[in-house]
């Protein structure tokens, strides 16, 4: 089991990583899908050499994907992107955590068990490159969810590779 976790996490092809989501589904495996959903995702930040933007990148793919397989259509982030665009990846996490509510891409990814890809977990993740203010909005809201000591604890241990 481990060593196909594992194997996942060396994946980079986009078509091996969903079969592998399509025979977790099937095999009610949620590690394995949750493994190759996650790797997937990552593959979109793959050749971004700043790592704030691999990141965000990784996260608007996954949220992108949870749309999607929700819908069963295609779904794509269009004005997310566009402001990606005009304003910049800093400036877009900025006033997402920000925002007096909470987008739709984080509710979204709360409720598909994946808080932790959030705008404002990268805030806290980079916290360097913002605001204090904004820093303090994103701990808020991601208290407010639940979700603050889950996404300190991984920053504690990717912080520790």
């Amino acid at each position: 089991m481990t060593t196909l976790i594992s194997k996942i996490s060396d994946e980079w092809d986009k078509q091996k990583l969903r079969n592998f989501m399509e025979n977790a589904r099937r095999h009610s495996r949620s590690d394995i899908y949750e493994a190759a959903f996650r790797q997937l995702c990552r593959v979109e930040g793959r050749n971004i050499d700043d790592p704030l933007e691999a990141e965000f990148a990784t996260v608007m793919r996954a949220l992108e994907e949870a749309l999607t397989e929700e819908a069963g259509k295609t779904r794509r982030l269009s004005r997310t992107r566009q402001k990606l665009g005009r304003a910049g990846v800093r400036k877009t996490l900025a006033d997402l955590a920000m925002k007096p509510t909470p987008s739709l891409g984080f509710l979204k990814l709360v409720e598909f068990g994946m808080g932790d890809m959030s705008a404002e977990s990268l805030v806290l993740k980079y916290r360097d490159q913002f605001e204090p203010i904004t820093v303090e909005a994103a701990e808020k809201r991601l208290h407010t969810y639940g979700l603050l000591g889950a996404v300190k604890n991984q920053e504690t241990s990717t912080s520790d590779l």
